[in-house]
């Protein structure tokens, strides 16, 4: 029987989450010429740049209003102001994005009085200007993100001019993923002959070309004129129900546009899921290039069952990402023995408590952990298999156990934010990584469907065959 449990222990010890304004600067990142400006010290910008420059290895370019000893005590207004200023003579962005941190936010800088004064102060200044909530202490990375998604649905869409006027898009909300993500989640619109506006989209301003010269912006992005005729599109999808989720629905409140709000489409179930949707906000079909996609996942699922039916797997990361592979590691035949969140999500618990029953798997959900904690559950009980991102690596290199990278941040990997996990691709790509990090560690060969373990000899020095984890 699954059931939650939460870490008591008051210190992280190498925790799974980032800080939040990093979350609002990766979303704002998604906006054609969109610049953030981070209202704290020069360290809160950095290390966000680092984090997402080691990702996906891209320059990320952040502003900062660089706040001392002196503007600690006495506020930072002047330096916001001048940088608000600075940013529109110097760049020229469509949109400046100003997220708060752990600093601006304890010392009570009133950031959206400053952004009103600077308005005042300079009317030639017609974009839009944003303030973001992000102090780390509240929440983490997905916070951020979800925080700046809510802002640009409650500032930046129009008024519909009349009753039942349409753009014929649909408003997506993939959540916090990778380009790679992103461009298969486009491949499924395009193929069904569907149009979308991205909240965000950064599949080409994160994982951009060498351009000569190289433009004043990254190309790519939503731009501003989408985002303010989102609120005319046919409905709302959000693939992230904690990042996203209440952004579809004031999208809903605020402009009957019809919200959807789908889990995170990895694996099978989960993507068919978000296939039927979109069928049946459009009435568009499912063409013959998704049903071939879908049958070859079904292929590959069936051939590598043998492989990996009852075996046990540690999972780690964002909430929204750990619902997603669950289903994917469930249809494997697998269990997840473990899943692990440093959210502090209750209702999150539940529902995963609720899914593991109705998959018919026994999980440990563990909320407010990181990964000392993980740790110390697969000493005791050990697992075949790790999957989260790279920080999990001293687990697999100490219990040598192999690890699945995915979520973020990806480091000591090269192209990973390339991959997408989402959608039927997706699932076929985990299905193979999966299977061939099972073969790589598991097995000093493959005969006849049968996996001969390392290290195990029979009476005759022969190895014993071993499928399923049993011995044959």
């Amino acid at each position: 029987m699954s059931y939650i449990s939460k870490q008591e222990r008051a210190v992280a010890i190498n925790p799974t989450r980032s800080c939040a304004p990093i979350g609002a600067m990766l979303a704002n990142y998604g906006i054609h010429g969109a610049i953030t400006i981070n209202h704290g010290s020069q360290g809160c910008a950095t290390y966000p740049r680092h984090q997402m420059a080691r990702h996906f290895r891209e320059p990320v370019e952040v502003a900062t209003t660089s706040l001392s000893e002196k503007t600690t005590v006495y506020g930072g207004k002047g330096n916001l102001l001048a940088a608000l200023k600075n940013i529109v003579e110097r760049f020229h962005p469509t949109l400046i994005m100003v997220c708060s941190t752990c600093l601006s936010e304890t010392i009570g800088d009133d950031i959206p009085g400053v952004i009103d004064e600077f308005l005042d102060k300079h009317p030639e200044v017609t974009i839009p200007i944003l303030s973001v909530k992000t102090p780390s202490y509240i929440g983490n990375h997905t916070t951020g993100f979800d925080n700046f998604l809510k802002e640009i649905a409650n500032n930046l869409p129009e008024r519909r001019k009349k009753k039942g006027e349409t753009n014929g898009k649909i408003n997506m909300i993939p959540g916090w993923v990778n380009p790679g993500d992103i461009r298969e989640l486009k491949h499924i619109l395009r193929e069904m002959g569907l149009h979308g506006v991205w909240l965000t989209d950064y599949s080409e301003t994160l994982d951009g070309g060498y351009y000569e010269p190289r433009p004043h912006v990254a190309r790519g992005g939503t731009t501003i004129e989408e985002l303010r005729s989102s609120s005319k599109s046919l409905a709302t999808v959000a693939l992230q129900r904690h990042v996203g989720g209440e952004a579809a629905h004031i999208y809903e409140r605020r402009y009957n546009v019809p919200a959807h709000v789908l889990t995170m489409p990895i694996g099978l179930a989960n993507t068919d899921a978000l296939v039927d949707t979109l069928t049946e906000i459009t009435d568009h079909p499912v063409p013959e290039t998704l049903q071939v996609e879908r049958a070859r996942l079904l292929d590959a699922l069936v051939d590598t069952h043998m492989f990996t039916t009852g075996l046990r797997v540690a999972l780690y990361g964002d909430p929204d990402l750990l619902e997603g592979l669950v289903g994917l590691v469930a249809e494997m035949g697998m269990t997840p023995a473990y899943v692990l969140t440093a959210a502090d999500n209750g209702p999150w618990g539940e529902r995963m408590v609720e899914l593991s029953e109705e998959l018919g798997v026994e999980s440990e959900i563990i909320l407010k952990g990181d990964l000392h904690e993980l740790h110390k559950r697969i000493k005791a009980r050990p697992v075949d298999l790790l999957i989260g991102h790279s920080k999990g690596k001293f687990i697999a290199d100490a219990e040598r156990i192999p690890l699945l990278r995915v979520g973020f941040p990806v480091e000591d990997r090269f192209g990973y934010h390339r991959r997408a996990i989402v959608g039927y691709n997706g699932a076929i790509a985990l299905v193979d990584e999966i299977t061939n990090l099972i073969f790589e560690r598991k097995a000093s060969a493959v005969v006849s469907n049968t996996l001969l373990e390392l290290g195990v000899e029979g009476p005759s020095n022969v190895p014993i065959a071993v499928c399923n984890g049993s011995a044959a």
